[in-house]
Order: C-alpha cells, then sequence, then structure tokens
C-alpha cells in the first residue's frame, strides 16, 4: 500500500499506466496496471495496482507505517518521518 495526497495526482502530475511502447505492461513492471508519480522520484508509483481509496485523511502506507518520510525529497534530507 502506498499514500500520495490528491494534491499529486492531478493536474496531469500523475497517471495509470496499463501500456508501454504498445504493448501490455509486464507484470515484473507493475502490470496489468501501475501508478506512475514522476515528480516524486518515481518511489509512490505503486506497482500491480488494483484500486484506489480516497479517506479524509491521510492514512500512512507500507514505508510510513516503518517510520519514512511520506515525500522523501532527497534534496531536502527528507528520509525519515521526523525529518522537516
Amino acid at each position: 500500500d502506498t499514500n500520495v495526497p490528491v494534491a499529486d495526482l492531478v493536474g496531469g502530475r500523475a497517471m495509470v499506466a496499463t501500456h508501454f511502447d504498445g504493448q501490455p505492461l509486464a507484470s515484473e513492471h507493475g502490470g496489468p496496471a501501475r501508478l506512475l508519480v514522476p515528480h516524486l522520484y518515481f518511489w509512490k508509483s505503486a506497482k500491480w495496482l488494483k484500486g484506489l481509496k480516497f479517506t479524509p485523511r491521510d492514512e500512512a502506507g507500507f514505508w510510513e507505517l516503518r517510520g519514512y518520510h511520506m515525500y522523501g525529497d532527497p534534496w531536502r534530507q527528507q528520509r525519515y518521518s521526523d525529518d522537516p
């Protein structure tokens, strides 16, 4: 599971990919559907997408539950959840 704020998904900032180079997306690359969020260093780009769940509040994803930062921007030293 991954969590991504809606603001990071709208306005052409993200997409759901089902094909690459005219061919169905292979399983080893996240097929049949993969969420792509390039501006978040692709680390929020969930493979093997089964669905989307919208919630009124943030729910921690797999890595956030283990103490990692929501964004993980390497230029801002955002590695762990208590980093600014």
